[in-house]
């Protein structure tokens, strides 16, 4: 047990690949994700997942332990390569798509990268000896007239062979791996800002189900939007993690496009909520904004503007989301109360400093941290329990 604002959570001890298989037990017909008003439901994609799965490991050898390297764009075929590689107990490594061909083969070198699932566009970065490439093409899981209009603009010459593999071979043949994943062992690694972030599935874990407990419930299965980041941590738990926590769905679309869809929380960085505000955007039907980053001006604009309540908070690559105004009381100006788990204090420049147990292992420079302790070097003041800007 441990604490969230308003009490207690269970966190229970699973793994990506067996939150998504429970959850599919209940939603089996319903959207997970919403790909460019493409409907994917929760039991295609569960099996899509175990075939991949069945092919990584009896097709490529990946065994547990292995790494597998993810560059690819915010798309199904992510959710997908993410997932298979948990369940049979491979190392994932998120690569950032704007990574040069240099930094790649760097990645591959360093960690042993056995499998990398790659999008068509990216294919000339494929360089690296002695590895395995899974090409995912954009026509895969598009509708016929934007697969053409994709397969233009990302045109890509491919040449298949023994090391470079169609991604649609592995998820349609209706086969399933019977390895069992362990949750100690499986774990997701990030890049950021020359660091290497290390989560195994309990930091993923635990941080999605301390915000699923946090956020309201409404009626329904939610349907989530966020344009933050989807290679960094705070973007894989809003895009994928937490959407499937709620048994709810998670929306690929145009910003333009995606009232359509109908999302009820739209989660996005400063760039998104000023494209909002600049456009004139009407955001029917969404129920709360979340943006997990302190902009006080954008805040301030969005709450002249929109009437829809934003939700602002304080986070980072380490310790993702460590600070939200509670949704029963969204206080202007402040990014919110500490989360129970969370321990802070303010140091003599009046600079707050947090520590959490579900920080992840970071290597290679961990200057930043003492004793446990991050200094986020933003400058605070607390009234009545919440934090202010200095």
């Amino acid at each position: 047990m441990i604490g969230a604002i308003k009490g207690p959570v269970n966190i229970p001890d699973l793994s990506i690949y067996t939150l998504l298989s429970k959850n599919t037990e209940v939603s089996r017909s319903r959207p997970v994700m919403i790909f460019y008003d493409k409907y994917i439901t929760y039991s295609r994609i569960l099996s899509y997942v175990d075939s991949m799965a069945y092919h990584l490991e009896h097709r490529l050898n990946v065994m547990e332990g292995d790494t597998v390297g993810i560059l690819l764009d915010f798309t199904p075929e992510y959710i997908i390569s993410i997932i298979s590689s948990i369940k049979i107990g491979a190392r994932v490594l998120i690569i950032d798509v704007n990574a040069d061909e240099i930094t790649i083969n760097n990645y591959v070198k360093d960690h042993k990268i056995k499998v990398i699932v790659i999008c068509k566009r990216l294919i000339h970065r494929a360089t690296a000896q002695n590895v395995k490439y899974i090409v995912s093409d954009p026509k895969d899981f598009l509708t016929l007239g934007k697969a053409v209009i994709n397969s233009i603009k990302y045109h890509s010459r491919v040449i298949y062979s023994e090391n470079v593999l169609k991604f649609y071979e592995f998820i349609y043949s209706g086969k399933r791996s019977n390895r069992t994943e362990d949750p100690e062992k499986s774990c997701i690694m990030f890049y950021s800002n020359n660091k290497l972030l290390k989560f195994n599935m309990k930091n993923l874990i635990s941080l999605t189900f301390i915000l699923n407990y946090w956020m309201p419930k409404i009626d329904g299965r939610p349907v989530f939007f966020s344009n933050i980041k989807h290679s960094t941590p705070l973007g894989l738990i809003y895009s994928v993690t937490l959407p499937v926590s709620f048994s709810g769905a998670t929306v690929i679309n145009n910003m333009s496009n995606i009232m359509k869809n109908n999302p009820d929380f739209i989660v996005g960085d400063g760039h998104l909520y000023s494209s909002i505000i600049d456009k004139h955007m009407y955001l029917n039907g969404v129920k709360y904004c979340i943006m997990p980053f302190i902009d006080i001006k954008i805040e301030e604009a969005f709450n002249e503007y929109i009437k829809i309540p934003l939700i602002t908070g304080r986070s980072d690559d380490i310790t993702l989301t460590t600070h939200m105004n509670p949704f029963y009381d969204i206080r202007k100006g402040s990014f919110g109360m500490p989360l129970n788990y969370v321990e802070y204090r303010i140091n003599e420049k009046d600079e707050m400093l947090v520590k959490t147990p579900y920080m992840p292992e970071i290597f290679p420079d961990d200057s930043e941290i003492s004793g446990g302790w991050i200094n986020t070097h933003i400058k605070v003041k607390v009234v009545d329990g919440y934090f202010y800007c200095v």
